[in-house]
């Protein structure tokens, strides 16, 4: 059975605007909701449609709200595997129309297919999980100030910080009502916590950065992740192997949540220090128990999945 062949549109998203290239035609479109109405009617007349950008750090959140609306596949892709796709095809130039031209080359050549939907409430929980970053971000500049600023300005920081405070409460109550609200989160969230060293953030960041989990197999999620290491090597050189790319709030949380696993949890502390005996350096121990302990909650959410369906 042959694959599906999708008709590819190629927008290439900026702040202010989208630039779509298909078969039949380019064209730009303003970003915004009540503008993309062209686009979209555009995309629903093919038979086969698939809407191909890039992650752009929040820019592409408001076309792929107007896609789901709509039901019109899409994929999300890499903007640096584009970009070095574009370097290996001899095109140095750089403008919205050239790299619309390069999404759709690479999606052809590159046999991209749809992604899977994210669930509005995993959407909504990361959304919340970005705000409480800003806020813990701010947090610290505060109190970072008090330490070296003149007395003067301190009761002004010491204001700033309560009301900083407050509202990072008021964020952390929000998250845990909306993932009491999704019975499978819900769900995720206590098995996950039931993990020695996986805390309320850890826990959070796994249902809304790694939605994925129940879905690849092992090796591709720590690769997700960031945490799996690649060879470096050519000929006779052996190089060290490194971790590179995933997603950094997933590695972050997890980094923090080991480095307690390796002190209290009775699995990950006797494989980490037998690593660190072996004369592995710490980090490197903390990042394998880190790839050991993420395919353990993986296969206890696997199991969730099981039992929900049965």
């Amino acid at each position: 059975m042959n694959p599906t062949e999708y008709d590819i549109i190629a927008i290439d998203i900026s702040k202010d605007t989208l630039e779509a290239l298909s078969d039949k035609r380019s064209f730009s479109v303003s970003n915004k909701a009540d503008a993309l109405s062209e686009l979209t009617d555009h995309i629903a007349t093919f038979k086969t449609p698939l809407a191909v950008f890039e992650a752009t750090g929040g820019y592409e959140r408001i076309l792929m709200q107007q896609l789901l609306a709509k039901g019109l596949p899409f994929a999300r892709v890499n903007p640096a595997r584009v970009r070095h796709y574009a370097k290996s095809e001899g095109v140095k130039a750089k403008t919205d129309p050239i790299d619309a031209r390069m999404i759709r080359n690479f999606a052809k050549e590159k046999n991209i297919r749809p992604q899977t939907p994210p669930c509005e409430k995993r959407q909504q929980l990361a959304a919340l999980l970005d705000r409480r970053s800003h806020l813990s971000e701010q947090l610290s500049r505060e109190k970072n100030r008090r330490q070296n600023s003149d007395p003067l300005i301190h009761p002004s920081i010491e204001r700033m910080i309560a009301i900083v405070q407050n509202e990072l409460e008021t964020i952390e109550e929000d998250i845990r009502e909306l993932v009491q609200s999704d019975a499978k989160m819900r769900s995720q969230q206590g098995i996950a916590l039931s993990v020695c060293g996986v805390g309320e953030v850890t826990a959070w960041t796994l249902l809304a950065h790694l939605s994925e989990i129940e879905s690849l197999n092992r090796n591709q999620i720590v690769a997700l992740a960031g945490i799996a290491p690649f060879n470096d090597d050519s000929g006779k050189t052996k190089k060290k192997r490194r971790i590179q790319e995933g997603r950094a709030k997933v590695r972050r949380c997890l980094y923090m949540a080991t480095k307690t696993a390796a002190v209290h949890n009775e699995v990950i502390r006797p494989y980490v220090q037998k690593l660190r005996d072996k004369g592995k350096p710490y980090k490197c121990a903390i990042v394998a128990g880190m790839r050991k302990m993420l395919i353990h909650i993986q296969s206890l959410f696997k199991k969730l999945n099981l039992q929900l369906a049965q």
